[in-house]
């Protein structure tokens, strides 16, 4: 079977590189024996335009002059390139910062990934644009016959709202390196953050606000944070650190590499992740792997990836006070918060990254069959 993805984001792209990238890697690696896999996605400073990686063909277009220019112009160069591919199965992965318009009978073949919706959070994060991004997200949705998320909370939101449409939606979960089942649990004095410098979108301005009202009462306590993000989004996330008088106690990592990032969740006390939207959450499940109860927040995708009250706590999104109270319980009760842990290893492990690939694979064949009655 051909198949060709067009995703925006790369797990290779120092901008971006965030989970809907590892997916489609982690899963493309384990169906290449078996099928003929191009990847399409966006250019980055020092991409390879044309490469074949764990046999998986990667094609990168657009600029690379900036991260805006970047998304705009796989806006505008993705489909070309889509029609140049032969193809059974086109994937659109979408993104409302990246959107895509597809001809009708394209849409009719493809298979759009839907991960989480933005909605009314395009217009916090991009005043300008933002509009454009929510409408995008709403015309997107309408527009296919085939759907895949990756929860069930998401599978269960596009449905209602397609509800007297005629249409496939799947849920295939996201899965989790079986690597960080062998780590060995401790516990030093600190809290992690683990993801996108992405303010608004991972709640990196709840999580410090949540932690400045914690500090003073815990003096050992950190916060470290790791992950990639754009130069002025990691400026935004220091110069909120710089506000809230905590540079003393806030690491920011930046990007760190496997053997790092497994120290980081093996040694933490818990992983905080205070998302206002998302459509699962790996890092949640990752934590989790690695024995460590997480502190999230009530959203779509990650209510599914996280048990609250048996792998970890949830509170609203959006709300420093209510964070706080969280950290604030796991740091009081650690065996509360080493019994999520325990609990969280057990549920991880049925993220299974080679079932999910095939949980993935029937869905192509089945697309596949039905785009050749078309032909």
């Amino acid at each position: 079977m051909k198949i060709c993805h067009l995703i925006y984001d790369d797990v290779k792209n120092p901008w971006l590189g965030g989970g809907g990238a590892l997916r489609a890697r982690e899963i493309y690696c384990r169906l290449a024996g078996r099928h003929q896999i191009t990847v399409v996605t966006g250019n980055f400073p020092g991409a390879v335009r044309e490469e074949v990686d764990e046999g998986v063909r990667f094609l990168r277009v657009g600029s690379d002059a900036s991260y805006m220019r970047s998304r705009l112009s796989y806006c505008r160069q993705a489909l070309a390139c889509l029609k140049g591919q032969e193809w059974e199965v086109w994937v659109h992965e979408f993104s409302a910062f990246a959107p895509l318009w597809p001809a009708a009978r394209l849409r009719r073949r493809g298979l759009l990934f839907f991960y989480h919706f933005v909605g009314a959070h395009a217009l916090v994060k991009h005043p300008v644009v933002g509009g454009v991004a929510w409408a995008a997200e709403a015309l997107t949705l309408r527009g296919y016959r085939h759907l895949v998320t990756i929860s069930p909370s998401v599978q269960e939101e596009v449905q209602r709202r397609l509800a007297g449409r005629q249409v496939q939606v799947d849920c295939v979960y996201t899965g989790v390196d079986a690597r960080y089942f062998d780590l060995q649990p401790e516990e030093q004095p600190y809290l992690l953050y683990f993801g996108r410098m992405d303010v608004h979108t991972k709640g990196l301005d709840t999580l410090i606000a949540a932690f400045a009202r914690v500090a003073g009462q815990y003096p050992q306590l950190r916060l470290r944070m790791a992950g990639r993000g754009a130069p002025s989004a990691v400026e935004q996330v220091r110069r909120l650190v710089r506000q809230a008088g905590v540079e003393d106690r806030v690491e920011m990592l930046g990007a760190v590499d496997e053997t790092q990032k497994c120290e980081l969740l093996r040694q933490a006390l818990f992983l905080c992740m205070p998302s206002r939207y998302e459509g699962w959450g790996i890092a949640a499940v990752e934590a989790q792997a690695a024995g460590k109860a997480v502190l999230g927040t009530r959203v779509s995708g990650l209510r599914d990836a996280v048990r609250e009250g048996e792998t970890g706590l949830l509170v609203e999104a959006g709300q420093p006070d209510a964070l706080s109270q969280g950290m604030r319980q796991l740091l009081d009760q650690p065996e509360l918060r080493q019994r999520l842990g325990r609990q969280g290893r057990e549920w991880a492990r049925r993220f299974n990254w080679d079932q999910i690939a095939r949980d993935q694979e029937a869905v192509y064949l089945r697309m596949a069959e039905e785009n050749r009655k078309l032909s």
